[in-house]
C-alpha cells in the first residue's frame, strides 16, 4: 500500500514538473515576441520620425525657393551643424533654420537610431542624383539637393523603406556606391560626384525621392530624402 501511494505521490510531482515547464516555456516565449513586438514598434517610430523630419525640412525648402531664393542661394547654416555650411545669420532669409528663412529647427537624430560610433547630425549635400528623379544626366546640373543621415542601425534602415515603399532586397537595404557627403554651400559645392540607384544593388532606389541604402563605400547605412531635384 505504501509503495501504491509513494508511486501516486511521484507522479503528481512528475506531472507537477511537467506544467510548470510549460509554463515556463510559455512565459518565456511571451517575454520573447512581446520584446520583438516593442523593438518593431520602436523601429517604425524612429523610422516615421526620420521620413517626418525630412520632409519638414523639404518644406522649409519649398518655401524659401517659392519666395525666389535662388538654389544655390540657400544656406544651411546653423549652430549645431559644421561650419562648412556657413555662419548662421549671415542672410536669415536664405537660411532654412532661421525665423526669417525657412523657419525649421535644426535637430540631431535619435541615438537609438544610430550606430554607437556614429554622427547624430544630418548631412546636407548636392553632389550626387537620384536616378530618375529629375533630370538624370550625371553631371552638374542634374545634381540633387538632398539631405541624409549616415550610419542608420541596419534595422532601421529596413523598417524606413518599409514605411516609404522601397524595396528591400532579399530582406536586406539596396546596396550603392560612391556617395559623396560634401556640405551644401552654394554652387561650389554642388559639383557631380555620383548617381545613386544607376546600380544593380541600388535599382530599388531609381525613382525614389526618399529612401535608405547601404553606402558600399564607407559601409554605412544611410537615409536620404531629397529636398530639390534638378
Amino acid at each position: 500500500m505504501k509503495n501504491a501511494e509513494s508511486g501516486n505521490i511521484l507522479f503528481y510531482i512528475l506531472i507537477g514538473v511537467m506544467m510548470l515547464a510549460a509554463l515556463s516555456f510559455a512565459v518565456t516565449q511571451g517575454s520573447r515576441d512581446n520584446t520583438q513586438n516593442l523593438n518593431q514598434d520602436k523601429q517604425r517610430l524612429l523610422a516615421t520620425e526620420i521620413i517626418d523630419y525630412g520632409d519638414t525640412i523639404k518644406k522649409s525648402v519649398d518655401a524659401v525657393r517659392l519666395r525666389g531664393v535662388p538654389l544655390m542661394s540657400l544656406s544651411f547654416a546653423d549652430a549645431g551643424l559644421a561650419a562648412a555650411y556657413g555662419t548662421p545669420g549671415t542672410n536669415p532669409p536664405d537660411e532654412i533654420f532661421n525665423s526669417s528663412g525657412g523657419a525649421a529647427v535644426y535637430k540631431d537624430a535619435a541615438p537609438d537610431a544610430l550606430d554607437s560610433v556614429a554622427s547624430q547630425s544630418y548631412i546636407f549635400t548636392a553632389k550626387n542624383e537620384i536616378k530618375d528623379v529629375g533630370t538624370t544626366c550625371a553631371a552638374d546640373a542634374c545634381t540633387e539637393l538632398i539631405m541624409m543621415l549616415p550610419a542608420l542601425k541596419k534595422d532601421l534602415c529596413v523598417a524606413i523603406n518599409a514605411v516609404l515603399g522601397v524595396d528591400n532586397p532579399s530582406g536586406a537595404p539596396p546596396t550603392d556606391s560612391g556617395l559623396d557627403a560634401t556640405p551644401f554651400a552654394g554652387s561650389a559645392t554642388a559639383v557631380y560626384a555620383d548617381t545613386i540607384g544607376d546600380e544593380a544593388g541600388s535599382a530599388a532606389l531609381a525613382g525614389k525621392t526618399a529612401g535608405c541604402f547601404l553606402d558600399s563605400g564607407t559601409g554605412k547605412y544611410t537615409f536620404y530624402q531629397v529636398l530639390q531635384a534638378r
